[in-house]
């Protein structure tokens, strides 16, 4: 919607300069100006707050929108930010990741907020639709890091929104545009707690529930937990974070910064928003191929969005063996190696163990091939196959099958140690049997 419409809105309405001097008058005029929008549904509702998409209806029955509306309850001690934005936009401020805010104002005990709808879907979705990956990461992470900038650096104190997470960012061609200010709240110096804690578990920082104040550094952890999200397409927790985010869809490279942003001390996070991208785009795999041709180097992290990155079935694999391979960390290079070197000793070994029944040394001459073949083989393949298991490194093979169940946890390791004592076993059950039929052993 123009300037120049809502500014024919806000003469409607009388909004540009409200009563302020007399109760009665400012009152009936909030009662006023919400009868002049129509309700065409309800985005969500909650005890304390309303979200609805209104459109404003002239006197000519002319309709003009649609616009967002939030009702919050004034005893919810909620949403302040909104009137920030409000004055900052008013003062001829312009943000590229905010939402436009026309009119705050009280009426019948509610926080009443209008502002821009936002077009688009939200981050959750979008992972939804197009996987989650290293490449997303890269077309929304940066923009949605100055967004939240824009929340920190450009007001006289910071705002800190403290409700982060993908439902709350909205994307859509090649914008984000963040949502949702209710429990936002401007840092107060000095402060040592903040007087609500609210906030969603997955993603909000262990201060936000009562150890400390809130400042900056709490959205930097949910800007980590985000990222993570980006990566995986999984709802982060406290557990992940202590556990070094060891995921296989998390690059290595790009670990070190996800522990850091969402380190449990504040003071060992990143100080801003900004320093997180900038680290994030430092830490991003310097091998990274576009998936359909040219090098990472060729497109900036500004440039990866959806026309460049048409969305690839997931079953397909030969794709998904072609981005394991493009974001190797130099630890992992290493792990492929050790890998080939320990599959073509197996090879060389299952090699020697085909032959072995058919040219026995002297102590076995007088057994019968089948017998032979049973100590062999039952011995030989369960027993080498369990060290390819138990040796292997298997971060590549995880990620480019992640739902493969043996290859989760230590799945592997534990069928490579059954294999083992197997093979083992096998070895007395043809001794046994040797003996049973009276042959040399």
């Amino acid at each position: 919607m123009s300037d120049a419409a809502w500014e024919a809105v806000e003469r409607t309405s009388a909004t540009m300069a409200p009563m302020e001097h007399d109760p009665l008058a400012a009152y009936l005029d909030a009662l006023a100006r919400d009868d002049c929008y129509r309700v065409a549904r309800v985005l969500k509702t909650a005890p304390h707050e309303t979200t609805e998409v209104v459109y404003f209806v002239g006197a000519n029955a002319a309709e003009l929108g649609p616009f967002v509306r939030k009702r919050i309850s004034v005893e919810a001690s909620m949403g302040d930010a909104y009137g920030h934005l409000l004055a900052a936009q008013r003062a001829g401020r312009r943000f590229r990741h905010l939402p436009r805010i026309y009119d705050v104002h009280e009426s019948d005990g509610d926080l009443v907020v209008v502002m821009e709808y936002v077009a688009g879907r939200t981050l959750r979705d979008e992972v939804y639709e197009r996987d989650a990956s290293l490449e997303l990461a890269r077309r929304w992470f940066p923009l949605l890091c100055d967004g939240v900038s824009e929340l920190h650096e450009q007001f006289p104190a910071p705002i800190i929104h403290r409700d982060l997470k993908p439902t709350n960012v909205v994307v859509g061609g090649e914008g984000l545009t963040i949502i949702d200010f209710g429990i936002a709240r401007a840092f107060r110096d000095g402060a040592e707690s903040d007087t609500s804690h609210f906030g969603t578990r997955s993603y909000a920082p262990p201060e936000q529930f009562g150890f400390r104040q809130t400042d900056v550094r709490s959205d930097v952890y949910a800007l980590g937990m985000i990222l993570y999200y980006l990566l995986t397409e999984k709802d982060p927790s406290p557990v992940v974070a202590a556990e070094g985010f060891a995921d296989p869809a998390v690059p290595a490279s790009l670990r070190p910064v996800l522990a850091r942003a969402c380190a449990f001390d504040p003071a060992a996070r990143f100080p801003s928003a900004r320093d997180l991208k900038a680290a994030f785009l430092a830490a991003c795999p310097g091998k990274e191929e576009r998936a359909f041709g040219g090098s990472a180097s060729q497109h900036p992290a500004s440039d990866f969005g959806p026309a460049a990155y048409p969305k690839v079935p997931s079953g397909r694999f030969a794709s998904r063996v072609r981005a394991a391979f493009a974001t190797l960390a130099p630890g992992e290079t290493a792990g492929v190696v050790w890998d080939a070197v320990i599959l073509l000793l197996w090879i060389l070994f299952a090699c020697v163990l085909a032959a072995m029944p058919f040219m026995p040394d002297e102590p076995y001459d007088s057994w019968p091939i089948w017998l032979l073949m049973f100590q062999y083989w039952t011995f030989g393949y369960p027993f080498f196959t369990g060290l390819l298991f138990i040796l292997a490194d298997v971060r590549i093979a995880r990620r480019m099958a992640p739902s493969v169940w043996l290859l989760k946890g230590s799945r592997l390791r534990a069928l490579g140690i059954i294999l083992v004592v197997v093979g083992v076993l096998s070895v007395a059950v043809s001794m046994a049997w040797a003996n049973a039929l009276g042959l040399r052993v």
